[in-house]
């Protein structure tokens, strides 16, 4: 899904792919509960007024609906049960708009999610010209045509002689970072973790791109102790909308998936599943936070009053798209541990101190697959370097700190180079071994994404003699940590090391203890990475967040401190300029579950 280029279908595609389809498909026996009922639901009027609708439900799969008293239309639908609740699903007959309906038979309490494709051709910005700030709230209209809405409501169903019950299913933290393999009857296999109330992630376990996390617009409610609501939004992929109502007690699921898949055919599927629960991560809220609103830097940038307002995050508007002849303009156009930039940049805050421990040294690296690089180490914070089949040397700045005993960590950018480079150094002094990570900008992918290439090797200097057989090398004993990485007084992450070539991070937004803007549910994202060791608690994660900016950000991680160093280097979001800076965090542990039962055959010996 993740390199999936889903077609930019217009209207009236959507409208025929729409229109192709009546009754809702299901891959094992509907429930026939409903046949027979009659319902009318009363829903809430904030934040934003929904419908009353009147059901008559002729068959287990025929149903007439009335919306605020109309004439009876009528569907195809279909309903699946999950002890108290059941869940319905059908469109509106000839409309590209419908329903799915989770009511509690015990308590009357019912949830609706509205859903349908806008009736209008979008708005389809062409970021060969502009691009979006990160913190720009999202009031402009900037859907494609095949992402499905959705607008969630709260209310219930009359009942003769008694009175409307009080109870809402809410908005809930409860979930969060809470991780489940599910094995669903409509053939997927998936991992899913709550990462907020407004995010949650999947891996796909059984698809080619199985080693990537995928985020995906969420809302979390709760129903009851054991049992909560929890919808997905392909926003950015696919565009299709799945609602699910998960029960913690028996580890079952049912759902429902509407939209148009990677075929371009209308989907409308109800299915089931059977969850393993692998654990949780920790939760950073506040221990009186019900979890049951949005933090302020939600509300920042989007309007609950207007109807189908989500907390999307889109990165494909945040950054303008290039061309080959643009990233050379830009590599004219450099900040490379530019102070100022540095000073304005929430990420270069909490750095460790530089040393001169290389200053006067003459180091090669030596790599096992034959890429060489000779350093020349200066007194005043300069090096000169030579790689495999240059002769000249190139005069650069570079940045060193010490991550552990006589383990040194190097950054320098390429000055001239065409595309854009740098080059990432662990030199591990006391063992003679060393990790060269080269990193050029455009993929391809991408012309905004960073490439890597990953070396390991040897060090050649004086006084040191390497190991016979030991090398660093890829690693899977991140798989399943998680931490917080605090960057500065603004800004800390949780990150999820979930996957074994991928991971997935949590922003969590600042303010005082116990404000709005303190608590879990920040914005939540994903991108491709690889794990390298280097000694005993000691790694590198390298991450590139390709489909959106390309940054790339090399963490070297010393877990016996909690501590990490590291370099970001990329493109700016305008396309105008190159970067590369120092960066930093403390950290917190944050849990550990066992994954690698779940990626058995998964390879950590080379470049995914």
């Amino acid at each position: 899904m993740f390199r999936l280029d889903y077609t930019k279908l217009n209207l009236e595609q959507v409208r025929q792919a729409v229109e192709s389809r009546k009754a809702p498909d299901c891959a094992t026996e509907l429930c026939d509960r409903m046949a027979g009922k009659t319902l009318k639901i009363i829903l809430d009027p904030e934040p934003v007024r929904g419908p009353t609708l009147e059901y008559t439900f002729l068959s287990a799969t025929k149903l007439t609906v009335k919306e605020d008293g109309g004439e009876a239309i009528p569907c195809d639908y279909g309903a699946l049960s999950l002890k108290d609740l059941t869940l319905f699903s059908h469109m509106v007959a000839g409309t590209m708009r419908g329903y799915n309906v989770i009511l509690d038979r015990k308590t009357r309490v019912v949830t609706v999610f509205e859903v349908w494709f806008v009736d209008r051709e979008c708005k389809v910005p062409d970021m060969t010209k502009t691009f979006y700030e990160m913190q720009q709230p999202f009031d402009y209209d900037l859907h494609t045509n095949r992402e499905v809405q959705r607008q969630y409501y709260s209310g219930y169903f009359e009942a003769a002689g008694e009175a409307a019950p009080e109870q809402r299913n809410k908005l809930t933290l409860r979930l969060e970072n809470c991780m489940i393999k599910w094995k669903e009857d409509r053939g997927r296999n998936r991992l899913t973790t709550y990462t907020s109330s407004m995010f949650s992630t999947v891996v796909e376990l059984d698809t080619p791109d199985g080693g990537d996390v995928l985020t995906f617009t969420s809302d979390i409610l709760q129903a009851n102790e054991s049992s909560y609501i929890h919808s997905l939004g392909e926003v950015e992929f696919s565009g299709r909308l799945a609602v699910e109502v998960v029960d913690l007690f028996t580890m079952s699921k049912i759902g429902v998936c509407i939209g148009i898949d990677e075929n371009d055919a209308f989907e409308h599927t109800l299915y089931r599943g059977r969850g393993r629960h692998i654990g949780r991560y920790a939760a950073f809220y506040d221990f009186n936070d019900k979890g049951d609103r949005y933090p302020d830097g939600a509300l920042r940038r989007m309007d609950l009053a207007t109807k189908g307002a989500r907390a999307t995050y889109r990165p494909s508007i945040m950054a303008k798209q290039l061309t080959a002849d643009e990233v050379t303009n830009a590599s004219r156009n450099t900040y490379i541990f530019d102070p100022e930039k540095e000073k304005s940049n929430n990420f270069c805050k909490i750095v460790l101190d530089e040393t001169d421990y290389c200053a006067g040294r003459e180091v090669t690296f030596r790599g096992d697959d034959g890429y060489d690089l000779e350093l020349r180490f200066k007194a005043d914070a300069t090096l000169e370097c030579r790689a495999s089949g240059e002769t000249r040397w190139s005069p650069e700045p570079y940045r060193a700190m010490e991550l552990d005993e006589d383990l040194i960590i190097i950054g320098f950018y390429r000055s001239g180079s065409n595309p854009p480079a740098c080059v990432n150094l662990a030199l591990d002094f006391k063992n003679g071994l060393a990790t060269c990570i080269t990193m050029k900008i455009g993929s391809k992918h991408d012309m905004h994404d960073v490439d890597p290439d990953y070396h390991f090797g040897i060090i050649e200097t004086a006084g040191v003699t390497p190991v016979r057989i030991f090398r660093h090398g890829f690693t899977d004993e991140l798989l399943g940590r998680a931490f917080t990485w605090t960057y500065s007084d603004n800004i800390s992450s949780i990150h999820i090391y979930n996957a074994p070539h991928s991971y997935s991070w949590t922003i969590i937004n600042s303010g005082e203890p116990g404000s709005p803007a303190n608590r879990a549910g920040g914005y939540v994202w994903s991108s491709p990475c690889e794990y390298i060791k280097l000694r005993d608690d000691v790694y590198i994660m390298a991450f590139v967040e390709q489909k959106w900016d390309g940054l790339t950000d090399v963490f070297f991680m010393n877990l016996r401190i909690m501590r990490d160093v590291g370099f970001e280097f990329g493109i700016s979001h305008d396309g105008t300029s190159i970067q590369m800076n120092k960066v930093g965090a403390i950290a917190r542990s944050a849990g550990t579950l066992d994954l690698k039962s779940l990626y058995p055959f998964r390879s950590y010996n080379a470049k995914s």
